[in-house]
């Protein structure tokens, strides 16, 4: 897992994170948002086609969850993208699914997020 893209527009800073989740890169991301403005919001967006396979990772989706929901009380707004049918499964079976926000893909969030700044 690691940041692919960080991007700021509109007092917005996104970062798109690629990759398998490894522990490693969760303290580099958290370390990235520390370091960025801020006078901006923050968005992390996951990239979560890769979660599914956590258990062949020193992490679990325990482990994971809680690093995102550390995250989010730094006020960054968590966007999971194209998660997989049994990671959604997942999510919603722990009730884990209204924790954080979802998109079938980047581009859709990104849509989603036009449509928003536009209204």
């Amino acid at each position: 897992m690691e940041i692919t893209n960080h991007t700021s527009h509109h007092n917005r800073h996104i970062f798109f994170v690629k990759g398998l989740v490894k522990e490693q890169a969760l303290d580099k991301i958290r370390q990235t948002i520390a370091e960025a403005p801020t006078d901006h919001k923050k968005e992390l967006w996951i990239d979560c086609s890769h979660v599914d396979r956590l258990h062949l990772t020193n992490s679990s989706i325990c482990s994971f969850v809680s690093e995102l929901l550390k995250i989010r009380k730094h006020d960054v707004k968590v966007v999971l993208c194209d998660m997989n049918a049994t990671t959604e499964r997942l999510f919603r079976l722990l009730r884990l699914d209204s924790l954080f926000e979802k998109a079938r893909s980047f581009e859709e969030a990104e849509k989603e997020t036009r449509a928003q700044l536009a209204a």
